[in-house]
């Protein structure tokens, strides 16, 4: 398998990622208003149909950002030549860069919101919920937990399939 395929596959998964949210985003109920209706819909549904626009956007150019990133050295992968302690470790590494990719933007967001705020956090009328805070930043720290222990839990994973 070339390794612009592989590429191809990981920007389509983030793509894909992407849709996943938009949908999430569209399942919020809408904030009642006195707002005209074309605001609140805007407002409610923008972030959503936008994200779909750019994940669409994506899939479609993954197969020349892959040829980008792969210039020059786009090799087969030989995937029967990759060992068990191969596979964990990639999965290990790709699921904790995925998580801190994918939370670092919100994270920075909400230090930055924190720092820039006058008021107490806890009686901040724009924070509806703690979950809203703590969810980037649990993410953040399960990428990070997984990207640092990745060779560790590689062995012990490795080593339990040989004992078997």
């Amino acid at each position: 398998m070339p390794l612009s395929s592989i590429v191809v596959i990981v920007i389509r998964l983030f793509a894909l990622n992407w849709v996943l949210h938009a949908l999430t985003l569209i399942a919020y109920p809408i904030p009642l208003s006195h707002e005209s209706f074309v605001s609140i819909m805007l407002l409610h549904y923008g972030p959503a149909v936008l994200l779909i626009i750019l994940a669409v956007g994506l899939w479609m150019v993954a197969p020349t950002v892959a040829r980008f990133v792969s210039r020059g050295f786009d090799a087969g992968v030989n995937v029967g030549s990759l060992s068990r302690t191969d596979l964990y470790s990639f999965a290990f590494v790709f699921l904790g860069l995925f998580f801190i990719l994918s939370s670092f933007a919100d994270v920075i967001n909400w230090i930055h919101y924190f720092t820039l705020s006058r008021e107490d956090p806890r009686h901040d009328p724009r924070i509806q919920s703690f979950y809203q805070l703590s969810r980037p930043c649990l993410t953040l720290a399960v990428g990070l937990v997984s990207l640092l222990g990745a060779p560790r839990w590689t062995k012990k994973l490795a080593s339990q399939d040989q004992e078997a």
